[in-house]
């Protein structure tokens, strides 16, 4: 019996007893002056002892039964109904945690359902800005007990862009909203095998990394000198620029007025002059010309043309340098053949010139900023734009010039400070070039670890997939900002035999239990020792559930060399 039917059996009993209350007195009203209750003669006892008091006790006899059969029975479902109560909480507590998620916008770096992204933050001993690796949510909980993740969301991880979202912590949230998000994040935890099945791409991906590393940091270089240049062109780039912005505002402001041939809230002359002004902010920032190559024509020369003014223009703007080397990339890499002709006979091949024609597009947009954009509104048509009022179109535009015209504006008023701060990360970008502290010797590793150079590859990959975020400093800033392997950072540096001093040589008795591998497979526990002389704060994630065994010996056999690049 549900607790709605005993409410249900309650309320008609209610009823019915006020009805027999409602009777008794009907049937008691007459004429004259009624007689107070208490003034009337009492039954006698000859009525009270038979039928009177055998309603009395039939009545009650029936209520006992009632009670005695009821109230058991309302009991047999409290743990139903408790466990009813309990699920509604927690479906509404999922929801509520991902409505917060939602709200304070977490999966901006953290991507899509928290499958892992990045942040933008200034790099502290650069001072550049950096895209910052955000780990993956939707595996952590393999990594991190419910409470360990509670604490990095209250307390956030200083020197990154992870702040803290807890009240504790100095953030916004209390401590039913961030258990509300983690609760939320059990729910979008991925299986356990295809937390394991993560390996394989983070291995090419890490050892990609090392492979590309001279290029990346090249192009940090190159981003750096634009960064530096732009800063000495902004005053001009003002004076021009500002007037612009503002006559488009203007414009925007009083579009409504004049004739509106398709009656989107634009007159003509407004969407004319709009479009106008945005081609000309445009042709402001843009240095090169977008040389379109047509396999049908002879025009290699074109292609000499277009560089020859990339290069004349690289001293002004050092980003084109990429131009002009993806370019010159191109013409190396093209070949002639059956399946890529050369139509036109110029050297070049269609699909070549295709690739040079897209390569030229991007060089003419290098020098732009990104929210100029080029409009062509169309005075006969409301949505030039398809699915795009035209209203909005021009509203978004000047928002970019206007956003472009602030910027340089503040670049001007704090040249002063910005400047030495962009040149002091130029030259410590430069510095980095020379020193290549990211770089590791794989047959060095190979060595100290007595495998195969295969095996040190895989080694230093599992480290950097899973470990360099904290133990090797400026990792996640990228290539350009990593220290040397291990150097630490959030967590303590592992190099020179650390791993000897807290977890002993491995074991040569498989029965016994390697303490390095125990560790890095439980991770640690707050207050719970480790090692031979460690003291747990419960950071130290486990990867037991998503490296294999193999893996994890792997690891814990590189980290046991002393020398994680494989140089020292």
């Amino acid at each position: 019996m549900t607790s709605s039917v005993i409410t249900v059996l309650a309320v008609v009993a209610g009823i019915i007893w006020l009805g027999v209350l409602l009777v008794s007195a009907l049937r008691n009203r007459g004429g004259g002056e009624e007689v107070p209750a208490n003034l009337k003669p009492g039954i006698d006892d000859q009525r009270l002892e038979t039928r009177r008091l055998e309603k009395g006790q039939k009545a009650a006899i029936a209520f006992s039964a009632f009670l005695a059969i009821s109230l058991p029975l309302y009991f047999l479902g409290e743990g139903n109904r408790q466990d009813g109560f309990v699920e509604e909480f927690s479906t509404e507590q999922v929801a509520r945690g991902a409505a917060i998620v939602e709200e304070f916008k977490c999966f901006n770096c953290h991507g899509p359902l928290g499958a892992g992204g990045s942040a933008s933050y200034v790099e502290k001993r650069s001072g550049v800005s950096v895209a910052w690796t955000a780990p993956s949510l939707n595996d952590v909980l393999y990594r991190y007990e419910p409470d360990e993740v509670t604490h990095w969301i209250t307390y956030g991880r200083p020197n990154t862009p992870m702040p803290a979202w807890g009240v504790a912590g100095g953030g916004p949230m209390n401590a039913q909203q961030i258990e509300a998000i983690v609760a939320y994040l059990t729910t979008i935890q991925v299986s356990q095998q295809e937390a394991v099945d993560k390996t394989p791409d983070a291995i090419k991906e890490q050892i990609s990394r090392l492979d590309n590393a001279d290029a990346t940091m090249a192009l940090a270089v190159v981003k750096q000198e634009q960064v530096v240049a732009e800063i000495g062109q902004a005053e001009e780039d003002r004076a021009y620029i500002t007037p612009l912005t503002e006559k488009a505002k203007e414009t925007l402001a009083n579009a409504g007025q004049g004739i509106d041939t398709d009656g989107d809230g634009l007159s003509d002359t407004a969407e004319l002059e709009l479009s106008k002004l945005s081609h000309d902010a445009l042709d402001h920032f843009t240095e090169v010309d977008a040389i379109v190559l047509d396999p049908e024509t002879p025009d290699a020369e074109l292609v000499t043309e277009g560089l020859d003014q990339i290069e004349a223009d690289i001293p002004r703007d050092p980003i084109l340098q990429t131009s002009r080397d993806a370019i010159q990339a191109a013409l190396d890499e093209d070949v002639i053949s059956a399946d890529s002709p050369d139509t036109d006979g110029d050297g070049i091949s269609d699909a070549g010139e295709a690739r040079i024609t897209g390569l030229f597009a991007d060089a003419a947009k290098a020098t732009v900023p990104t929210t100029v954009t080029a409009i062509d509104l169309d005075p006969t048509n409301p949505e030039t734009v398809t699915g795009q009022p035209d209203l909005d179109t021009a509203t978004t535009m000047v928002g970019g010039l206007d956003t472009v015209s602030i910027n340089l504006g503040v670049t001007v008023e704090n040249e002063g400070r910005i400047r030495p701060q962009q040149e002091g990360g130029l030259k410590f970008l430069r510095n980095a070039q020379e020193q290549k502290l990211w770089q590791v010797d794989f047959a060095g590793v190979a060595d100290a670890m007595g495998v195969s150079e295969e095996e040190a590859q895989r080694a230093v990959a599992l480290f950097n997939a899973n470990c360099a975020r904290c133990h090797t400093s400026g990792f996640s800033a990228g290539v350009p900002y990593t220290q040397e392997v291990g150097s630490g950072g959030f967590g303590p540096a592992l190099w020179k035999g650390r791993e000897l001093i807290q977890f002993g040589e491995a074991p040569t008795d498989p029965k016994e239990t390697d303490l390095l591998i125990d560790f890095l497979t439980k991770g640690s526990q707050a207050d719970t020792a480790y090692g031979i002389n460690g003291d747990g704060s419960g950071r130290m994630p486990a990867f037991g559930e998503v490296l294999s065994s193999d893996d994890l010996a792997l690891l814990a056999r590189y980290l046991r060399t002393g020398i994680l690049n494989g140089i020292e």
